[in-house]
């Protein structure tokens, strides 16, 4: 195996309990310490000459190709991550590689995995290595691996969890208990693995060695935090993909995480079943059926559903408190070349409405783009059309100053379909903003994740607002497997109701400016 080298990123490693540590790209000082790393694609907060970070919950990398873009669980070449996680070749696997000279590389994490007639991959894996090159299959859930961006972009940082769960399927493992999972240290080698042998090695390698003291005592970071109540002048907003029209044959988890966060409006996508008669039931019977500290839950929900199914741009709907008003007419398409370079004609799962809200009347749009695909992918370029063909329309229509569009924008390939979403229809004429919405509780950015696939947790969900007219005093993602037993208890929620969709809330407040 021949590796290609990206900007190498090392691994870092750890400090005293509160702190964190820094390793760097090998030549000259760094800041000796900078704010929580967030896993939200952007390095922003990383000291100029920092690959790598650790605290006492996770090791954090971060790294570059250079001039080239990629889609990393969507690509025809391999992205790899060598781990010597105790910084000692004599308990992994020491490879004949020049660039892992030294190394014993005791788990390798790899994007675009080859699949088993060497063809390209999809999603990401993570195995251990012994001394005598057995392998072994680890569940990247376990070792809670989220990255970003998951589109195509410059820099890419992760995080691997230094308190692993174990899955009940797991095989028996032994690893190094130092750095990585105890005090030690911890060094590691980003690259592209090259697709023969004749491929030369094109940059040398830099090392990193960070020395770790402690790991979490307490195991998985868990938050006692609750959702953040809604101020009484704001608006509660609240976009869900609810997974074929799980609600309906789910309930009840659906229901408990409705009646927690109380929204004022929904935005909710892949609810293929029934008409907004329906809708209106569904939420009458569930959602209104438990009166919080005795108040009524009396509540004429106004819903406005698009007719069809996914298949011909329905399952898309937007239910309010407030009174509605259709957009007749609404019923878009977009077009994109296919692979054979000829014209498709596609509807895009889209609806939108105007809330008469008590900060102002507001467009609310609700929508559910392409899903799979990777930057430049048939897919990704229907994204874009279905993107460019909604931006269109409310460029040209009559409506609120106040604007919001949310949905499963399903940003798996590259990063246009959201900015051409967005582009110049704020009523001031720039861009709408993308609210800020951190998972509950945890530093990253994600509002999807299904661990029966190889995918790794993503940011699909986005929802877009007139900062012009409004602000998001409020904003984040609910996954009640991030909650504390405690925090569950008080809220009357279990710890897989997130689970009942393989989406989670968006839940943001806005506030007239």
């Amino acid at each position: 195996m021949k590796l290609r080298l990206l900007v190498v990123a090392g691994l870092l490693l750890l400090a005293p309990l509160g702190c964190g540590r820094i390793g760097t790209l090998g030549r000259g000082p760094v800041e000796p310490a900078f704010r929580e790393i967030v896993i939200d694609g952007d390095t922003a907060e990383w000291p100029a000459r920092a690959a790598a970070y650790s605290d006492e919950h996770y090791v954090y990398v971060r790294f570059t190709l250079a001039a080239e873009q990629i889609t990393l669980q969507s690509s025809p070449r391999t992205v790899a991550l060598f781990l010597d996680i105790d910084g000692n070749p004599a308990t992994g696997q020491v490879m004949n590689d020049p660039a892992l000279g030294g190394l014993g590389v005791d788990m390798v994490l790899r994007f675009s995995p080859p699949a088993k007639n060497n063809s390209p991959g999809v999603g990401v894996d993570l195995h251990a290595l012994d001394s005598q090159g057995n392998k072994t299959k680890l569940s990247v859930a376990d070792y809670d691996i989220v990255f970003a961006p998951t589109y195509s972009s410059s820099w890419y940082e992760l995080r691997i969890c230094r308190t692993p769960g174990t899955s009940a399927t797991a095989p028996p493992i032994s690893l190094p208990t130092t750095g990585l999972l105890g005090p030690g240290k911890v060094t590691g080698v980003a690259g592209v693995l090259s697709s023969g042998a004749a491929l030369p090695l094109i940059m040398a390698c830099e090392r990193f060695e960070v020395t770790t003291d402690v790991v979490c005592p307490g195991g998985r970071r868990l938050s006692d935090l609750a959702p953040p109540e809604k101020s009484a002048n704001a608006v509660r907003i609240v976009s869900w993909n609810v997974l074929a029209s799980g609600a309906l044959q789910n309930p009840e988890p659906f229901a408990r995480i409705l009646r927690t966060l109380n929204p004022d409006v929904l935005l909710l996508q892949e609810w293929d079943q029934g008409d907004a008669q329906s809708v209106k039931q569904w939420l009458s019977k569930h959602v209104n059926s438990a009166p919080a500290n005795g108040a009524s839950t009396d509540i004429a929900w106004h819903v406005i559903k698009a007719p069809g199914t996914m298949a011909n741009g329905g399952a898309v709907l937007i239910a309010s408190k407030f009174p509605l008003t259709s957009h007749e007419g609404d019923r878009l398409t977009c077009s994109y070349k296919d692979d054979d370079g000829k014209t498709a004609v596609k509807p895009i799962r889209f609806v939108s409405a105007t809330a008469q809200s008590p900060i102002g009347p507001i467009l609310l749009g609700s929508t559910h783009f392409k899903s799979r695909g990777f930057k430049d992918s048939v897919e990704d370029r229907r994204r874009m059309a279905e993107a460019a063909a909604i931006n269109k329309y409310i460029s040209a229509g009559q409506f609120p100053a106040i604007r919001v569009i949310a949905g499963d924008i399903n940003l798996v390939g590259s990063r246009p379909p959201l900015d051409l979403l967005r582009a110049q229809i704020d009523s001031d004429g720039s861009d709408l903003k993308p609210a800020d919405a951190l998972v509950l509780g945890d530093a990253a950015f994600y509002s999807w994740r299904d661990p029966s696939t190889p995918f790794t947790p993503g940011r699909l969900d986005w929802l877009v607002y007139s900062d012009s007219t409004v602000d998001a005093n409020t904003a984040f993602v609910l996954d009640t497997d991030r909650l504390a037993d405690p925090a569950l208890t008080r809220l009357g929620l279990q710890r897989d109701d997130s689970r009942a969709s393989d989406h989670l809330p968006v839940v943001v407040d806005l506030t007239a400016k």
